[in-house]
């Protein structure tokens, strides 16, 4: 009975956060992106987005297609993620990036369950050059009648491509050959795909076991020797 009230009660919070994005559309400029995250289904995480086409993701976006240095998502994955039952984490006015590299201005607030894990996530990123962009383009066409159309988003990688893009860069930092490959080399390339937050992804554990010719229990020592927290 405790499980199902539980499930309930999370259910409502993220319609209530649901809410609050469709609120906040109407408060909000184009340049900012409002992000709901169901953090329970890290594949497909994103269950509401206002403006979408900040970053270029969509509802059903895994939650590694987030941008870079997005100090609210290197808290889901820090090894001591673990909080106060109930908590409420707000990690506010810090820079994150898009995949293609332009600069926002972010703010999270990361909800945790009574085991303090990480359950729901409301994000906003403000595109910070946005206004920028416009005055060079108003300038270069000589103040126009009317402002150009925002670029078309850049399309989003399917999960498969950012899962294998996180492990070829991770493997690339090595140097060597898989094969040629020492422990200490093949626990570093791990901590970078832990750092990049591919184990919170089902079955990214076999999957990298397979890269590195080693079993699932040795990247779950790796990770363990690295301090990192066990989902």
């Amino acid at each position: 009975m405790k499980e199902q009230t539980s499930v309930q009660d999370e259910k409502a919070l993220l319609g209530v956060l649901q809410g609050v994005a469709k609120a906040l559309e109407c408060a909000v400029n184009q340049h900012t992106e409002v992000v709901v995250h169901n953090l329970r289904e890290p594949e497909s995480s994103i269950i509401e987005i206002v403006n979408g086409h900040v970053s270029g993701r969509s509802v059903g976006s895994a939650i590694i297609a987030g941008p870079a240095e997005d100090k609210a998502f290197d808290t889901l994955v820090a090894s001591k993620a673990a909080a106060h039952p109930n908590e409420v984490r707000v990690v506010s006015n810090y820079t994150s990036k898009t995949g293609d590299g332009r600069a926002l201005r972010s703010s999270s607030v990361v909800l945790f369950d009574e085991d303090g894990v990480p359950a729901a996530a409301l994000c906003l990123n403000v595109d910070i050059g946005a206004i920028e962009r416009i005055q060079r383009d108003v300038q270069a066409a000589l103040v126009p009648s009317v402002l150009p159309p925002l670029p078309a988003p850049k399309s989003e990688a399917n999960i498969e491509s950012l899962i294998e893009e996180i492990i070829a860069s991770a493997l690339e930092t090595a140097g060597a050959p898989v094969e040629r490959m020492s422990k200490a080399e093949k626990k570093a390339a791990v901590a970078t795909m832990h750092e990049r937050g591919l184990f919170v992804i089902r079955g990214s554990v076999e999957r990298v076991a397979a890269r590195l010719g080693v079993t699932k229990f040795t990247i779950y020592n790796y990770l363990d020797e690295i301090g990192a927290k066990r989902s």
